[in-house]
Formats: C-alpha cells, structure tokens, sequence
C-alpha cells in the first residue's frame, strides 16, 4: 500500500506539468499504466463534470472499480487525468489558477480514494515543518514504522492521556 499511496502522491504532486512562472498549463500524461479493459471500466464510472459535485457517485465509482481490481494508485491517476481536460478548458482561469485547481483536486482525490479502504478512517492533511518532519522520520524508524503510523499513535497517545 506504502507504494501506490506514493505513486499517487507523487501523481498528484507533479500533476500539471512545469511550475515555473509564466509556463503554460498542460494536463498531466497518465504516470500509472492501466489495462485497455481498466480504462474502459474507469472511464464508465468515473461522474461526468465535476467529479466532486456528487461525492456518493464519486465513491460509488472508486469503490465499484476497486472490485474489480483497480489499484488506488491507477485510480487517483485516472481522476486526475479525467478531470484536468475540464479546467484546462475553462478560460476564466490562468494558467497558475488552473495548475493551482487540479493540484486541490488531486489532493482531495487521494483523500477520498486512500480513505475508502477503511470506513472508520480518515485522512487529515497537516504540514508539518521540514525539521518537525524530519523528527518525525527519525521516531517512526527508531520505532520501526512508517512516520504517518507513528504520527496516528502519537495523536492516540496525546487524545487518551489524562488533563
């Protein structure tokens, strides 16, 4: 699992090709390969428009397509990449609010789709700075788990100690 949520966190961190200034906006190649049989089956039951708009047809569609085998790491790929065509149309936008836009929609989708594999779990997103992050990593090897274990324990630790 460590390795398709960084698939897809690197998916979603990459997404929209260059960030530098005045670069142009570019929706992302697909990264994770897919079978022929896989997209057709994703392109089918990812909602159409704003894939967020219906958020129980959105899991609908990653819970329907992880059955039938999709990795999470294929499915946040195919979100973004079905999604971004829409925003790179919209001609409101500049090209920094739209790589903006599908960067907080590929953030959202690994959330949805990462938190789907446990109904009692959710993901939160906290920055950390580099040296609390850099603490953490240290911690979670010491303890020989992965930082965002530690970081759970460490909060479930915090939440059950007396006040």
């Amino acid at each position: 699992m460590r390795k398709a949520l960084f698939a897809a966190t690197i998916s979603s961190l990459l997404v929209c090709g260059s960030v530098t200034a005045n670069a142009a906006f570019v929706c992302p190649q697909k990264s994770v390969g897919a079978s022929p049989a896989q997209d057709q089956a994703i392109a089918a039951a990812i909602p159409a428009g704003d894939a967020l708009a219906d958020v129980s047809k959105l899991n609908a569609a990653v819970s329907t397509l992880r059955a039938q085998g999709v990795s999470n790491a294929i499915l946040v790929d195919s979100l973004i990449s079905s999604y971004c065509p829409t925003v790179a149309r919209n001609s409101a936008l500049t090209d920094d609010q739209k790589r903006a836009q599908v960067r907080s929609f590929a953030s959202r989708m690994v959330g949805v789709v990462y938190s789907l594999e446990s109904a009692d779990a959710v993901i939160l997103d906290v920055p950390f700075a580099p040296s609390v992050a850099a603490t953490i990593n240290t911690k979670a090897a010491a303890d020989k788990m992965s930082p965002e274990a530690w970081v759970a324990k460490a909060v479930g630790r915090e939440l059950r100690a007396p006040r």
